[in-house]
């Protein structure tokens, strides 16, 4: 019976494999199209499946913050996207079948997302459907729909497992250190053309990047490489916290980083390190970066106690003297430095002063257009849906008057402000789950800084003061609802990850009773 049972298994195996093998084999023989691509792509996915049983939630946290993209799959989607769905399946999957997988969820965070959820949803449907002009439709806007659901599935997906004890700083290395891929988008014009398809895995901003003629000019953005500088100096401070990064009284070592106990930036390299990063950041010209950077550092400077400490003295000392050296060194900068420092009332040159205030009444131009048209989506948001005919006429005419008027930006709701961003595209109930779910995130985000494991309070309090200072940079700064929902159910989601959901105080243990002291009882008479 057992040999019979193997001969049938063997033929059944064989009756598949062969058929599929030659017909790959033709696939592979003639031109590939996208779908060719992406059969041959599942086919060869398939041997991976049990390493993704096994790790696909460590996949999940490496690919949050990186560039990388489904070149094979029509739209493009971003790798970490296609990675929620996939390890979110994979757990419900071993739920069902196992009945031991538990999440992690909060419960206060978890039912604003799903009111979010079923509140974009039910925009779309009301506004035309998640319209995919990558798959034949007569719409754009259909790859929001997806990041925002992606960004939700995510967090359910990263609270799906809790990060074994002890290697909690490894996965803060591998969430904050895949932003180094964006570094891509600004190396294509050093990088042979040879290889230019790597950048089908890590698309630019648009082709001209890849040519020599992008770098000419006095302003030259370098999105990629300020994105990953950013990324590195979060995971410095969350590593070791804004007093570890100022301190030296640790022992110092030669080589700049160690590996034991979760990736580490050793002294003296930890400052200097530091620094540089800043300055790179800042050669990106975006005004942003400063902003959020300034605000992460003082807020950690209040939650890290510093204003306490002895270093409070040498920090104002420190302050004084780069007002002082420094603010007559501004206009010796890099014009994309001097930009980034606009914002100051300091003088920086006029060229870089201009060209951000030009940025600036751009954004105001638009605000104004559009704040009156707030009670007309107030119930019911505007959705993203974009007709292709209109967003046409939208780009033409800015191109007939000779500058960007806003309307394109206007109909693809990139309004370059938080509030709007939320409440015309999805209407006063998406702005209550979204308020719910920030508040929630800070609750949990508290409880887990005032107790948290030791272990972890540096990355507590960095996820807390970082996340709080996004919160008011996308309120009061800059806000992109689609773009961003990701940050922060990515953070909340580690948060939770690594300490296992939220911690609350540990209970006070009753004393033991003292027999010396019990109270006198008459003794209990036993009837027959």
């Amino acid at each position: 019976m057992t040999n019979r049972i193997s001969i049938i298994r063997s033929l059944f195996i064989y009756g598949l494999c062969i058929p599929l093998a030659i017909y790959l084999g033709y696939l592979l023989a003639n031109p590939m199209d996208r779908v060719s691509l992406g059969f041959v792509s599942a086919v060869l996915f398939l041997p991976l499946i049990p390493l993704l049983l096994r790790w696909h939630h460590v996949l999940l946290i490496v690919s949050w913050n990186m560039s990388a993209v489904l070149f094979f799959i029509p739209g493009s989607p971003y790798l970490w996207t296609f990675m929620a769905a996939l390890s979110l399946g994979l757990t419900v999957l071993q739920h069902i079948l196992k009945r031991n997988v538990t999440f992690a969820t909060v419960p206060s965070v978890m039912r604003p997302l799903l009111l979010l959820a079923v509140v974009i949803i039910v925009t779309a449907k009301l506004t035309g459907g998640i319209g995919l002009h990558a798959l034949g439709g007569d719409t754009y806007g259909g790859r929001r729909y997806i990041t925002l659901l992606g960004a939700i599935a995510g967090y359910f997906a990263l609270t799906s497992q809790r990060v074994p004890p002890g290697r909690g700083l490894i996965y803060v290395a591998l969430y904050f250190l895949g932003t180094l891929t964006m570094v891509m988008d600004n190396l294509g014009r050093w990088i042979p053309s040879s290889l230019h398809f790597i950048f089908a895995l890590f698309p630019t901003e648009s082709p001209e990047t890849l040519t020599w003629e992008a770098t000419q000019g006095d302003f030259v953005r370098l999105f990629g490489i300020t994105m990953a500088a950013l990324g590195a100096l979060c995971f410095t401070l969350a590593r070791h916290g804004l007093r570890g990064v100022l301190e030296f009284r640790e022992p110092w070592r030669y080589l700049p980083m160690r590996f034991r106990g979760g990736l580490a930036i050793n002294q003296p390299w930890r400052l200097l390190t530091f620094l540089v990063v800043v300055f790179v950041s800042l050669m990106g010209g975006y005004r942003s970066i400063a902003i959020i950077l300034g605000l992460t550092l003082l807020v950690l400077f209040y939650l890290e106690g510093l204003f306490r400490s002895k270093l409070m003295p040498a920090m104002v000392m420190l302050g004084f003297v780069l007002v002082v050296v420094g603010l007559p060194l501004v206009e010796k900068l890099p014009l994309m430095v001097q930009r980034s420092l606009s914002f100051l009332p300091i003088e920086v040159n006029p060229i870089a002063r201009l060209d951000a205030e030009a940025t600036s009444e751009w954004r105001l131009r638009i605000w104004r257009a559009v704040v009156p048209t707030i009670p007309q989506y107030l119930l019911v948001g505007k959705g993203y849906s974009i007709n292709v005919i209109e967003l046409e006429r939208a780009t033409d005419f800015s191109l007939h008057q000779g500058s960007d008027s806003g309307d394109a930006a206007t109909l693809a709701s990139d309004f370059h402000n938080g509030p709007l961003s939320v409440i015309i595209p999805l209407g006063i109930f998406g702005v209550i789950g979204f308020v719910w779910f920030l508040a929630a995130s800070l609750r949990v985000l508290y409880y887990n800084y005032r107790h948290g494991e030791a272990d972890y309070h540096r990355l507590n309090t960095f996820l807390l003061a970082y996340f709080t200072v996004r919160i008011i940079y996308f309120m009061a700064v800059f806000g992109s609802f689609h773009t961003e929902l990701v940050v922060f159910t990515g953070l909340i989601g580690l948060s939770i990850s690594v300490n296992g959901g939220m911690r609350r105080p540990a209970l006070a243990k009753a004393p033991a009773p003292n027999p010396a002291y019990l109270p006198f009882r008459l003794p209990k008479v036993v009837r027959a």
